[in-house]
């Protein structure tokens, strides 16, 4: 679990920097780039980049996740946490008498 997420951020700041020279070096190119390049380097936003790429790196990290195994995984972590959730169950009747009584 921890790899991925480590995995996750790193790309992501990989990106981010990406993201910021070609940010940084654009008002550069843009001098001497053709017309039709200049147009699309002016348009760039920064904030639209930095969402497209948590949105495609969330996609992928979703993507990779092996769909067919959640019913069971759901199961099995509620199988284990039964009497964490009886004792919630229990509290929350137990509050529910206080409050409304």
């Amino acid at each position: 679990m921890m790899r991925s997420v480590l995995s996750f951020f790193s790309v992501l700041a990989f990106g981010a920097m990406t993201a910021a020279v070609i940010m940084a070096v654009s008002p550069w190119l843009s001098g001497h780039a053709p017309a039709g390049l200049r147009a699309v380097t002016e348009g760039l936003q920064f904030n639209s980049v930095m969402f497209g790429l948590v949105f495609g790196l969330m996609l992928g990290s979703i993507g990779r996740y092996n769909w067919a195994d959640a019913p069971r995984l759901v199961v099995t972590w509620f199988l284990v946490r039964e009497r964490q959730f009886f004792y919630y169950a229990l509290i929350a009747i137990c509050a529910g008498v206080l409050l409304y009584y």
